[in-house]
């Protein structure tokens, strides 16, 4: 069985096995589990702590307890334009209290590597649902999420994103800790755990009992929206003097429809008659910490290039020992191409079509930006922990669209290693992990993680075709099949001597600071971008689920059936990003996104062909 708190125990471990030479760029694999075995460990570092909980920095100063804040009190305004400062911090909480939660897990890079797929697999495989007793239909009782009502099993939980119009869901990324587009952890933590919510919200299906929709004479919908201003202004939620709003709060309008970070949306207006709306974006859960044990999770994929976020990560960290990093990384040339088709032919963010001139454009800057370590590794590794940190800062910029520096992983992790030990990293390659069947990869991750899992869960997952790529109903693709990305595959695969020659240095480095079979070939193109959903009508994809080239169907019927499932691919690409309001997206790009999705249909439509999606 696997120990509660990781390590190995019995035949549920890992275990080392002899292995014979390997050449070129191919992985050796545990032959039981499918693990490549630069991931195999006889024991990984024991867990300390069962919750990573925040009791607050210190008790709330005095001339902060009154209802009306002195006129001379310093606040600034959040991003999400919520005021904030030292008197809306959290008031320091008693070991007997409940107390927010904060992420003990981390996929801190990278993008376009099957973070997202990660996500799902862990979602569906880890949370309390699965790991701990069923909840009764009528009404939510915590204690089954307790230590004692779980029978000692950890699992995950992840905190929830919230919206105008009231729902709420599990979020994948946080973007708190740095590399987003504003600046949160300097606002203080408040921003992140939120206000106290009832744990019930974090089900992955929030349910709405009768008797609560009873109790507040109003419709669910209704009660969505009612609910937000009670969480952002009763002390009861906030642990602030009364009216007080939280700072991770906002108040939307509809005089101010597309303010940054606080969006209105029409349907309060024509549903409920609103003009003003009170929500919070992001909360943790709250628990008493010596009653439940269980890991949040953050699966920002931009905070490994970013030295600030790490360093936060760190400090905010109840003990830095117990965070766990799993990091994927992706043939850095195959990688660099999935990030800017998404961009540039899926989103229609990036409006430069042209793939070798975009990357040639980054491949000079990165040079420029400091030409005296470029391609200089030993130079690199040589360099003091505040210098490298500036030169990462400076040169790696660690968001969206950074197609180069992105890829280039091993000057990233380097800084990472300086704050936390290696032992507290798992790294993958996407190649690897493609290959992996759920009994190693869910086995893997217990042993590293602590999260809990057995023989039935995965029985469970494998029949749900979860945890495993090759068999998953979504896989992590990244090429369409219209004219643009053929063309711009025909390119990349023109200049691949060229990109092989820049990455060669840092591919190097990357092999000897995580393990020599650590490494990116041919092999590792092909695996990289073979990844296309098969054609309509293939024996290959016969029987395999609802999507494109199923099989089902006469001829004639596969394209529309095509057709439309590109464009809700397009569409369910923007509302992952951006919520339930498809409006927020600006006309351009959200146009972008659907003719792209058109596009691929017509062609489809011509030619009897599947169409590539684009997921992240």
């Amino acid at each position: 069985m696997l120990s509660p708190l990781g390590g190995i125990g019995g035949s549920g471990g890992l275990r080392t096995t002899s292995a014979g030479s390997s050449s070129g760029t191919s992985t050796v694999f545990d032959p039981d589990l499918g693990i490549p075995l630069y991931a195999v460990r006889e024991h990984w570092p024991r867990i300390r702590t069962r919750l990573n909980a925040y009791p607050g920095e210190a008790p709330l100063p005095e001339r902060c307890r009154a209802a009306a804040l002195p006129k001379n009190e310093t606040r600034q305004k959040a991003p999400n334009g919520a005021m904030t400062g030292a008197c809306f911090q959290l008031d320091l909480r008693g070991p007997e209290e409940t107390q927010p939660v904060l992420p003990t897990i981390f996929v801190p890079g990278f993008p376009k590597a099957a973070t997202t797929w990660l996500y799902d697999c862990m979602h569906a495989a880890f949370p309390p649902e699965m790991v701990c007793p069923p909840q009764s239909r009528d009404e939510f009782d915590g204690r089954r999420w307790s230590i004692a009502g779980c029978g000692g099993r950890r699992f995950m939980l992840p905190g929830i994103a919230c919206r105008v119009v009231g729902g709420c869901e599990h979020r994948k990324e946080l973007f708190f800790y740095g590399s987003g587009f504003s600046s949160f952890f300097q606002n203080g933590l408040a921003g992140l755990h939120g206000p106290e919510l009832p744990l019930e919200m974090f089900q992955l299906k929030e349910e709405y009992p009768q008797v609560a929709l009873r109790r507040a004479q109003v419709g669910k919908e209704d009660l969505k929206v009612q609910r937000m201003e009670t969480f952002c202004t009763h002390p009861n939620h906030t642990h602030l003097p009364a009216g007080r709003m939280h700072p991770s709060c906002c108040v939307a309008r509809t005089s101010d429809p597309k303010r940054w970070e606080c969006r209105w949306h029409e349907t309060l207006r024509k549903a409920q008659g609103r003009t003003t709306s009170m929500w919070f974006q992001t909360a943790m859960p709250w628990v008493k910490p010596h009653e439940y044990n269980f890991a949040a999770t953050d699966f920002t994929p931009n905070y490994m290039c970013t030295p600030q976020a790490m360093a936060n990560i760190k400090l905010a960290a109840k003990d830095p020992r117990d965070l766990r990093f799993i990091v994927l990384m992706r043939d850095p040339i195959m990688r660099t191409f999935s990030e800017w088709s998404m961009f540039a032919l899926g989103w229609g963010w990036d409006h430069e079509p042209d793939f070798l001139k975009k990357m040639h454009a980054q491949m000079r800057a990165f040079e420029r930006c400091n030409a005296t370590l470029f391609h200089r590794i030993d130079l690199v590794k040589a360099l003091p922990d505040d210098e490298l940190f500036a030169y990462i800062t400076q040169c790696f910029r660690g968001k969206a669209m950074e197609y180069i520096t992105n890829s280039i992983y091993p000057v990233c992790v380097l800084g990472a290693l300086r704050f936390f030990p290696k032992e507290q990293f798992l790294f993958l390659r996407f190649e690897d992990m493609k290959k992996m069947h759920a009994p190693g990869l869910l086995r893997l991750l217990a042993n590293f993680t602590g999260l809990h899992t057995d023989d039935e869960i995965i029985a469970r997952l494998q029949g749900e075709r979860q945890c495993e790529m090759l068999n998953a109903r979504k896989k992590p693709l990244s090429f369409g099949k219209d004219k643009r990305t053929v063309s711009a595959r025909a390119n990349l695969s023109a200049a691949m001597g060229e990109f092989e020659a820049f990455f060669q240095p840092y591919d190097e480095l990357l092999s000897e600071l995580v393990d020599p079979n650590f490494k990116w070939g041919a092999d590792t193109h092909r695996l990289s971008a073979d990844v296309l959903i098969d054609a309509p009508g293939s024996k290959k994809g016969r029987g395999r689920g609802k999507g494109l080239g199923t099989g089902r169907g006469s001829r004639e019927e596969r394209p529309a059936a095509g057709y439309r499932k590109a464009i809700k691919s397009a569409k369910a690409e923007a509302k992952a990003m951006l919520g339930d309001d498809l409006q927020l997206l600006r006309g351009k790009a959200r146009l972008a996104a659907i003719g792209a999705a058109k596009g691929r249909g017509a062609k489809q439509k011509a030619a009897s062909t599947s169409t590539g999606q684009f997921v992240r």
